[in-house]
């Protein structure tokens, strides 16, 4: 099996385009082609259903392309794994979180990894809860940063702490002096939010049915760029964790309220991997400056009662990095 012409057959299958997928692959068309027939006739069936708008998986195409991210993402995987057994100590790693854990969770202990291993390469992708676990499950993310995690993605879910959300503010909002608010409160200012396809948004929704008030934003964006800078500039409010928003609120320029009692909004912050996939050096590494982020969190957040999730795992960059022993799992 050529691997080059899985590799074609995914970028393929993904643009939707020989001539795209072929620049992309810094390849010529013609020899795109020629990949994607020896896969067919290697399959002996169509995969592609070629027109003039362009390509479309067939049914058997369908499962290849499944498969073949699997096979890619463990022959990576295990290229790598053999140079850690060389000693190489390089390689790179692929995390998704969410957009708005990137800056103030990721990008900190990214760069304190770089400095510490600067042989590692990352590759950062910013996707939604249910994007992450797609890529999880099909071999196209090593890690990931998530939260509302639903139950079904249980399995892959290594560590978890509480995470609040609060009401995010400008500092001359009115209601920057409160020390708590519910959402009665917030509803009566314009609110930045994202859609509803959002799980921050749906919970928003379920605690308003919940006092007989209802969502009516004046902005609604996925961006947390642009929810930041109308909270900066005093034109809306914000539900998000404060974390997102260390830097301004440290800074003075923008506030966290709490949400009060039953409209209080929370979720955990979870790390979370493929349960049956080995990590390799680069991600191993990444994975325990995670761990490490999360119980030094849980110290300084949760207490000693805040409960804690994990699969047990240890320290994976021998002797280098914090031991994880301690943590268990609790229901």
């Amino acid at each position: 099996m050529d691997l080059k012409a899985l590799r074609v057959f995914i970028e393929v299958s993904r643009t939707g385009s020989l001539r795209q997928a072929a620049q992309l692959l810094g390849m010529s068309p013609a020899a795109v082609a020629r990949k994607l027939d020896h896969l067919e006739y290697y399959f002996r069936t169509p995969l592609l259903d070629r027109s003039p708008s362009g390509m479309a998986l067939t049914e058997a195409g369908e499962l290849l392309a499944e498969r073949a991210r699997l096979t890619l993402g463990d022959m990576d995987t295990t290229r790598q794994l053999i140079d850690d057994l060389r000693g190489l100590r390089r390689g790179s790693v692929c995390i998704y979180a969410g957009g708005a854990l990137v800056s103030e969770l990721l990008v900190p202990i990214l760069t304190e990894i770089h400095d510490r291993y600067p042989g590692l390469r990352f590759r950062v992708s910013e996707g939604r809860t249910k994007e992450l676990f797609e890529a999880l499950r099909h071999g196209e993310a090593d890690l990931g940063v998530a939260i509302f995690s639903p139950e079904s993605a249980r399995p892959y879910v290594q560590a978890s702490t509480p995470l609040e959300h609060a009401a995010i503010v400008g500092a001359d909002h009115p209601l920057a002096t409160m020390r708590g608010v519910t959402l009665r409160d917030v509803v009566r200012h314009p609110l930045a939010v994202p859609d509803a396809s959002y799980s921050v948004r749906q919970e928003m929704e379920r605690v308003a049915r919940s006092n007989g008030l209802s969502i009516d934003p004046v902005f609604v964006t996925g961006s947390l760029i642009v929810q930041k800078e109308l909270a900066l500039q005093g034109r809306a409010v914000l539900i998000l964790p404060p974390e997102c928003f260390r830097r301004e609120i440290e800074a003075g320029s923008l506030r966290s309220v709490p949400l009060l009692g039953e409209d209080r909004i929370g979720t955990s912050l979870d790390v979370c991997r493929h349960p049956d996939r080995a990590l390799t050096y680069a991600a191993r590494a990444l994975n325990t400056a995670l761990l490490e982020h999360m119980r030094r969190r849980e110290k300084g957040v949760g207490g000693p009662d805040a409960c804690w999730q994990t699969m047990g795992v240890s320290d994976p960059i021998g002797g280098g990095g914090p031991d994880m022993a301690g943590l268990r799992y609790r229901a």
